[in-house]
């Protein structure tokens, strides 16, 4: 059975952020709290939401499907790698997609056209915003996986072939789609769309309407799927990224000792140069196995090498852009007035914007990384737009 319609808030019946009305707040009110007014939060959405986002969004819809082209010429079958950042790509594809139609639904919500037979903020709830969400959890666990390979080629140079194939990586990303959707199926269940009258007007429109188990459905999946899932991915790509950094700095300076220790100054005697040249050989031996317990061979090749370093920006990228929305989470834990009904409702939706934007941004501009730092996507991207080779 459902129960009652979307009540003119809807904000009240969900934790997802959203306009507070259908129409622009009242100007010469603030919140509770009195740290910022309705106006400033007004102009503050409208600008980042309807502008910022909007933009990043566009470009980062064209610089996926590119990604994603670019992968596909390569071989998606070919390497780890490549099947895995192919998958991350149509996750930012989605991210970006729903962000996209997100912000055009918030710019209808502003001024809806008369006889609109939807209401704009229960379909942009249910249309854009729940999938954002969904598709922004996939890219999380999708950085995850990638990072945690790209640290076991530093730390296990020799047996990241084994255990990462590119047909293991496309189940694994496959999975992880399969398993993030299908943690937000009971949301879709409890929130749905339905024609429904309004009796102030007596017109009917698609709004959403809740079903009877919604409160309990939203309390649990919202430790889950927003504070515990977070977490354990945002753990797992910090930890594999500083892991990975610290193996390369360590592989770098053994490098630098082996070369500058290598180097024998001539002698005239022979006999004195023979010993000298068989203590060099035992001494390159002995750093050698000193080597490989130590720094465990962080990478076997100078592609590798930069393949990791890519990985690892990338990965960096991830971690400055989603660490606020996490902390955010435990911040409304602690402080419950910290939500779109609390005292702090002005500050809830300007903060939680600015994290719409940052997301947004982290699945825009991986395109970016790829071109700088890895020469086999530079030279497939210059192929494909059909430019001359740079060797620069």
């Amino acid at each position: 059975m459902m129960d009652e319609s979307l009540q003119h808030n809807p904000r009240q019946s969900t934790n997802t952020p959203a306009p507070s009305s259908q129409t622009p707040p009242d100007f010469d009110t603030d919140d509770k709290s009195g740290l910022l007014s309705d106006f400033t939060r007004f102009m503050f959405e409208v600008i980042v939401w309807i502008f910022l986002c909007g933009c990043v969004s566009v470009v980062g819809i064209g610089t996926n499907i590119i990604n994603l082209i670019v992968f596909i010429r390569q071989g998606i079958w070919t390497e780890s790698v490549t099947a895995t950042l192919a998958g991350l790509a149509v996750a930012d594809l989605c991210c970006v997609t729903t962000m996209f139609s997100h912000c055009v639904k918030y710019a209808i919500l502003l001024a809806p056209p008369p006889g609109l037979s939807w209401d704009p903020l229960s379909v942009m709830f249910i249309a854009s915003g729940w999938p954002r969400i969904m598709f922004t959890r996939v890219t999380c666990w999708i950085t995850a996986y990638v990072a945690l390979e790209r640290c076991i080629c530093v730390v296990l140079p020799f047996k990241v072939k084994q255990l990462f194939t590119a047909s293991r990586s496309m189940v694994v990303i496959g999975c992880i789609f399969v398993f993030i959707i299908g943690s937000y199926i009971p949301i879709f269940y409890t929130q749905r769309l339905a024609n429904v009258l309004d009796p102030a007007t007596n017109i009917t429109k698609l709004r959403m309407v809740f079903t009877a188990e919604k409160e309990e459905v939203e309390v649990i999946l919202r430790h889950t799927n927003d504070i515990i899932f977070p977490t354990i991915s945002l753990s797992i790509v910090i930890f594999c990224t500083q892991l990975t950094i610290a193996r390369l700095n360590a592989s770098t300076k053994w490098r630098k000792k082996n070369a500058n220790s290598g180097s024998i100054k001539p002698d005239n005697d022979t006999e004195l140069q023979t010993q000298n040249n068989h203590i060099s050989i035992e001494n390159k031996q002995v750093d050698s196995i000193n080597s490989k317990t130590s720094t465990t061979v962080a990478v076997t090749s100078t592609k590798e090498a930069r393949v990791v370093k890519m990985i690892t920006f990338i990965c960096t990228i991830f971690i400055i852009c989603n660490s606020p929305c996490v902390i955010l989470f435990y911040v409304q834990l602690m402080v419950p007035e910290m939500s779109n009904m609390g005292r702090y409702h002005n500050l809830f939706f300007v903060v939680y914007s600015v994290d719409f934007l940052l997301e947004t941004i982290n699945s825009s501009i991986n395109i970016v990384v790829y071109y700088k730092m890895s020469s086999k996507y530079k030279e497939e991207f210059r192929r494909l737009f059909g430019m001359k080779d740079n060797k620069n």
